[in-house]
């Protein structure tokens, strides 16, 4: 709760059998995210292991012998317990462990058929999502245990490495695209499994969703990274906008700078409003997995009244996303609201 307040509000508002497993997949994000800021740069090889104790970690998990942690413990817990029943319908998906880990295709258990789907491998960023399943891949109702996807898991644990590893801003929207997708989209499909949702519409909004809540987060935390000479403002749109990485590092507010923030935040207003789009084509129960998309919006719409300056005081204290200090009532009420209506 501490390092993800923001999440935990609407977490706690969902049914009662959901939270542990939302909590545990939540917990291991943090717990991989907090690798890159507790780690100094010139300690790699303990970065290094650290990240690959979390890929034992999860294998072991899935094996049935966790370590004994209680990220990892609880994580176990939720891959063996059974889960809710899923309709997937005319819009089902593949079963999520049929991801190939080394190729990154999905493939459907029925025939063989595969896509790719992993713009790590060469695909495009949005392809995970977008792919239209062909009918004869349909289930029905699945069993339980829910299909975590292993490879979902990999996929987080090495895009951080990666970003730990060449702490390098991003060169264009299309890299910072890939970071979210490689992080807060596979934690977006993990927490559409936990709720039992196998949805071909469901996907392609947690993806978008995920690309907006992975981009907001990195320029919620702007000020933060900066002070720690990091910054994830692409590089391209830097050097058109003349703002220099020392601007980004200093909390210099230029025009270029309010620019660039902006590029940024409508990439992501871009992926949000695409998700919400979706919304009444989702099956039952989809919608509160979503609910991140309240927290998003309200970043960016924040963002826009400080005229797109990452590092205004007010902004920073109200929308910092850490410690309960950022989840105002206002923030509550409206998560309950949209929980009720079962939007977001």
């Amino acid at each position: 709760m501490q390092y993800d307040y923001l999440n935990y509000v609407w977490v706690a508002q969902m049914p009662k059998e959901l939270r542990p497993p939302l909590f545990a997949l939540r917990a291991f994000n943090i717990e991989t995210a907090l690798v890159v800021d507790s780690v100094r740069s010139k300690e790699l090889v303990v970065g290094q292991i650290r990240f690959q104790w979390w890929r034992d970690a999860i294998k072991s998990a899935y094996d049935g012998r966790p370590p004994n942690h209680p990220v990892a413990l609880a994580l176990a817990h939720v891959l063996h317990s059974p889960g809710p029943a899923t309709a997937t319908g005319a819009s089902g998906n593949a079963h999520a462990d049929d991801v190939n880990p080394d190729s990154g295709e999905i493939r459907c258990r029925s025939d063989g058929c595969n896509l790719s789907s992993c713009d790590s491998v060469g695909g495009d960023p949005a392809s995970r999502a977008a792919d239209v399943f062909p009918g004869h891949c349909d289930r029905g109702i699945s069993a339980s245990p829910p299909p975590y996807s292993r490879y979902c898991f990999k996929r987080i644990i090495d895009c951080r490495e990666a970003d730990f590893l060449d702490p390098q801003p991003p060169l264009d929207l299309q890299a910072l695209e890939k970071y979210a997708e490689g992080t807060s989209s596979q934690l977006m499909y993990l927490q559409l499994a936990a709720a039992g949702i196998k949805h071909r519409d469901a996907d392609h909004a947690a993806s978008h969703l995920g690309r907006a809540t992975g981009i907001t987060t990195l320029l919620r935390g702007t000020a933060a990274h900066a002070a720690s000479r990091r910054c994830y403002l692409p590089v391209d749109l830097c050097a058109e906008a003349r703002v220099s990485q020392e601007d980004v590092y200093n909390g210099v507010v230029s025009e270029g700078l309010r620019d660039v923030v902006h590029k940024v935040a409508s990439l992501a207003k871009g992926h949000l409003d695409e998700a919400r789009r979706l919304a009444p084509r989702l099956p039952l129960g989809a919608a509160g997995v979503m609910l991140p998309a309240v927290a998003v919006g309200r970043y960016l719409q924040a963002l826009e009244s400080v005229n797109f300056n990452p590092y205004d005081p007010t902004l920073i204290r109200k929308q910092g996303g850490s410690g309960a200090g950022s989840a105002p009532v206002s923030y509550i009420l409206e998560v309950k609201w949209h929980h009720l209506r079962g939007t977001y």
